[in-house]
């Protein structure tokens, strides 16, 4: 009895590490397209808001700078921090599942994917004004994570809700009642007013690049996760 419990914890032990070493890679792969795709768009938005904010004396040189830098550690150290979190995220999950390592990642991330970030996105798009205006920021973050918060906690908890039915399909009636509680969570929160700033040709390149490098966070994880999960249970079954 001892022996089979160590087994299982050792086992448990080695789908967590190979989740988050899942969730490194792709916290490396998007802090990667940061850096080739989004960040490009920076520094042309950056000037965009350089004369106004010293002619509101809302900061000097010095401190736009700073923050200009402190942008750009953030666009590498928030993957490799968000990374390891999803794999463990779909090590807790393959854990409870138990079977089906790649189909069990996948649609983990997939999940993930629409409901803390798809979601959260199209009621609160990106918005440059967040990155440099300092009273826009605070506003735009708390809005933000809160809307993500629901969202994944919707979509979890419909998840658990129709799972315990024990039907065949439940997974198709959980996504109904998930998207029928973001619907309600789209129109309760509050919304907040478009950058008038940034042209629009400019504002839709970078979201496009944004989107491009989260969903690549999401999905290489799902897809990693998933092949060395399966690769796990071939050398040796089970946890």
């Amino acid at each position: 009895m001892k022996s089979s419990t160590r087994s299982c914890k050792v086992g448990a032990g080695r789908v967590f590490a190979l989740s988050i070493a899942a969730g490194l890679l792709a916290g490396a792969v998007l802090a990667t397209m940061n850096l080739l795709i989004v960040n490009p768009y920076i520094e042309p938005m950056a000037e965009l808001y350089f004369d106004l904010l010293l002619e509101e004396g809302i900061m000097d040189e010095d401190e736009f700078d700073a923050m200009l830098q402190s942008l750009y550690s953030w666009q590498v150290a928030f993957p490799l921090a968000i990374g390891p979190a999803a794999g463990a995220l779909v090590a807790g999950a393959y854990i409870k599942i138990r079977k089906e390592a790649f189909k069990v990642a996948l649609a983990v991330a997939g999940a993930a994917w629409l409901s803390l970030y798809v979601m959260p996105v199209l009621k609160y798009p990106y918005s440059p004004d967040a990155l440099f205006i300092p009273e826009a920021t605070g506003a735009y973050m708390t809005l933000f994570a809160a809307y993500s918060a629901a969202s994944g906690l919707a979509a979890l908890g419909s998840a658990i809700a129709l799972a315990r039915t024990g039907k065949k399909n439940w997974h198709i009636g959980a996504a109904g009642v998930y998207l029928a509680i973001v619907a309600g969570l789209f129109f309760a929160f509050p919304s907040l007013p478009e950058t008038e700033i940034v042209p629009l040709s400019m504002l839709g390149a970078w979201r496009s690049a944004s989107a491009a490098a989260m969903t690549a966070l999401w999905f290489t994880l799902g897809i990693v996760a998933g092949v060395l999960l399966e690769r796990k249970n071939g050398a040796g079954r089970g946890i």
